[in-house]
C-alpha cells in the first residue's frame, strides 16, 4: 500500500519516482497486492518475487501471483533479480554471490498448474 510516508521517502530517494520496483514480503494475497497496484497506477513497473512473498494458504500467494501478472507485473525469482541486477559475469562480486545461490533453495510449492 503506498502511504503518504512511503510517496515521500520515495520521493526524497529518488526527487520523483522510480521506473521499476522490485516487490516481495507478506501476504500476497493483501499487501502486496495492494502495493503493487498502486504502484502500477502511477506507471511503475513492479517485479514480484514469487519465491520471497508468502500468504497463511499457498492458494492465496499463487492466485495473487497470477492476478497480478494478468494485471501487468513481471512475475520472478529471486535468483533472477540477483544475477540481472549483476547484469553479466565480469562484476567483481559475481563468484561471491554465486556461492549464496548455487544452494538449492527450498522448493515454494508454486502450483504447478499456475502460469506463473
Amino acid at each position: 500500500m503506498v502511504v503518504p510516508e512511503l510517496e515521500a521517502k520515495v520521493k526524497e530517494i529518488f526527487g520523483d519516482k522510480p521506473d521499476d520496483v522490485v516487490l516481495y514480503g507478506l501476504e500476497s494475497h493483501i499487501c502486496i497486492e495492494q502495493t503493487a497496484i498502486d504502484l502500477m497506477e502511477k506507471n511503475i513497473n513492479v517485479f514480484l518475487v514469487a519465491d520471497c512473498v508468502v500468504s497463511r494458504l499457498n492458494q492465496d500467494r499463487d492466485l495473487a501471483l497470477e492476478r497480478l501478472r494478468n494485471a501487468g507485473c513481471v512475475v520472478t525469482t529471486s535468483e533472477s533479480v540477483i544475477f540481472n541486477l549483476m547484469r553479466d559475469k565480469d562484476h567483481p562480486k559475481f563468484d561471491v554471490v554465486r556461492k549464496f545461490v548455487n544452494s538449492p533453495s527450498v522448493d515454494m510449492q508454486l502450483a504447478k498448474t499456475s502460469k506463473l
